[in-house]
Formats: structure tokens, sequence, C-alpha cells
């Protein structure tokens, strides 16, 4: 079952009204796409992106009940200034990008996204991508896949996974998710398990990332989402990964600081720019116990947001 992450959260700094045009750019299932129709019922406007055809069908169907103004796009939230002008908006007064997986992404075995299933090491989120995650591994040099590894998913036997990975495809054997699980167990010696989370949870969460090029341009599509905001527009952002937040948080600052003009000829003192945003969060919000013991898949996920000035 797909349970939207933070919601509470998330409606809060987002704060979407009636008549508002609202971008959801990471739409999933459409969770919390349904609680912000809600809100901007009945004279607003939803955008709704996803890379995801399935995943674009489901929140379609979901959100069908909402007499608002709805368009959807099947494009990565990268590419949000064309979507907007695909749906005839200039401005927004707010975008919500959700950086996770849907769960129901993550529970369909043929995805190859989840080790509790033995199915098809696919990993691409978008179906039209041509590499899946056992064309990486049986292509990548062991070094490469350590260093994926370690960079995405911060798995301290990045090395020892990476070598284990490389004999089992000599043999044949890198084909499957539990191929991988199988790689995994092998390389990590069992008094170094993790008995609360599964040992290959770090390595299958880096060749998701890896496989669908989710770090790529990070900053500059969050720019642009900013950049798409009416004065006043709120952006918020749930992230899952610590290179991710690290990103965002950079960014955020940055939006929300003065800037130094150049020095005119002449000129006897310096000029300043105000910042480009408010910080809305000064640290990121993480889910609530409560939450948690609903939800343990929200356990990673860190909540920031802004106001364009």
């Amino acid at each position: 079952m797909h349970i939207p992450v933070m919601i509470n959260e998330v409606l809060g700094f987002l704060d979407p009204q009636r008549g508002e045009v609202i971008v959801d750019g990471t739409l999933g299932a459409g969770g919390h796409a349904a609680a912000i129709a809600e809100k901007i019922a009945p004279d607003g406007t939803l955008i709704g992106l996803d890379w995801d055809e399935s995943m674009l069908t489901i929140a379609q169907e979901r959100l069908a009940p909402y007499s608002i103004r709805k368009c959807f796009v099947n494009t990565d939230y990268r590419n949000i200034r064309d979507a907007l002008n695909h749906c005839g908006v200039d401005g927004v007064d707010g975008i919500l990008l959700d950086l996770g997986i849907c769960s129901l992404q993550i529970d369909d075995p043929e995805r190859g996204l989840a080790f509790r299933y033995d199915a098809p090491l696919d990993m691409r989120l978008d179906r039209h991508k041509s590499e899946t995650a056992a064309d990486l591994l049986n292509r990548r040099s062991e070094r490469d896949i350590a260093h994926i590894l370690w960079e995405y998913g911060e798995e301290r036997w990045s090395k020892a996974i990476a070598r284990a990975i490389v004999q089992r495809r000599m043999a044949g054997r890198m084909q499957t998710t539990g191929d991988l699980v199988g790689a995994v167990l092998e390389a990590i010696p069992r008094r170094f398990q993790d008995k609360r989370i599964h040992p290959a949870t770090k390595t299958f969460q880096a060749l998701r990332i890896a496989v669908n090029q989710e770090l790529e341009d990070l900053e500059g599509a969050i720019e642009t989402a900013f950049e798409c905001l009416k004065p006043g527009g709120r952006l918020v952002i749930l992230a899952y990964h610590s290179l991710e937040d690290r990103v965002i948080k950079q960014l955020f600052r940055r939006l929300s600081v003065e800037v130094e003009l150049p020095l005119a000829m002449g000129a006897s003192r310096i000029e300043h720019a105000p910042a480009a945003a408010q910080l809305l969060t000064k640290k990121p919000l993480e889910p609530t116990e409560e939450e948690l013991q609903q939800n343990p898949r929200a356990r990673s996920a860190k909540l920031r947001a802004v106001k364009r000035l």
C-alpha cells in the first residue's frame, strides 16, 4: 500500500490554497497530490509529472474525482519548464519534489527494486531507458562498481561486494536480484551483517541511483524549479540520501543570502542584491516516531522548504 511520506509536514510548508497552481514534480501514485487537490479545489490547478508511465496512469485514476484543472505530463521533473509550457502555465504557487521511490514500484517484483523477490535485475523507473542494473553490473569494471556502491550507497564493504559481483558474473550468475543478494551476503562477513536492515539495502539503493541517474544535474534541476515559482511561491523537497540532502541544503542556503554585486565605476560602497529565497526550514524535518511505526520506509526522509521572495 502506498503511504505518502510526511504528508502533514508537506502540506504545512507547501501551504496550498484554493485557486492556486501547484506542481507535484514526482507524482508517483498520487498520495501527496490528492491531499493537495483537496486544498486547491474547486478552481485550482494541479500539474503532475512522472517519468514512469504506469505511475502516471495510477495517479490519474486516483485524482479523477477531484474537480480541479489537471495537467499530467510523462516526464522527469528536470524538464519542469517544458512541462509547464506544455500545460500553458508561466509561474506556479508551489512545487513538491519527493525524490524517493513509490512503494508500489518497490513492491512490483518485475522492476527488480526489492531484494525480497528473486526477479530480473532491472531497476529502471523509466522503462524507455535502455540500460538495466544487470546490464550495468555485467559491463562495468570491478573498480567502477565499487565506486558506485561507495558513492551512492555509502557501503563500507563496496570493494568486497564488487569483487563478489564480478566473480559471479564470470559464471553467468548476475541476472537476477537473487544473484545480487547472494553476492552481497558472500562479501559481508556474517558477524558484520546488520540484523535490523537487510545487508543488501545500500547496494540496491546505490545501483538504483546509478541506473536512473537520479543525482545527475540535481542542483540545476532544483534551481530551475525554484525559478518557476511566482514571488511568494513555496518549494518543498523530500530527500532520502545524504548526497541529495547536501545538494539541497547548499542550494537553499545560497538562495537565501544577499549577493554582493560588482562595484560600478566610481562607486564608493558595495551594493547588495537581496536574497532570492526565505528558508522555511533551517534544519531538515524528519518523520515522527508515530509515522515511522506506520510507514518504516519513511525512516531516511528529510524535508526542506524555501519561499521565493
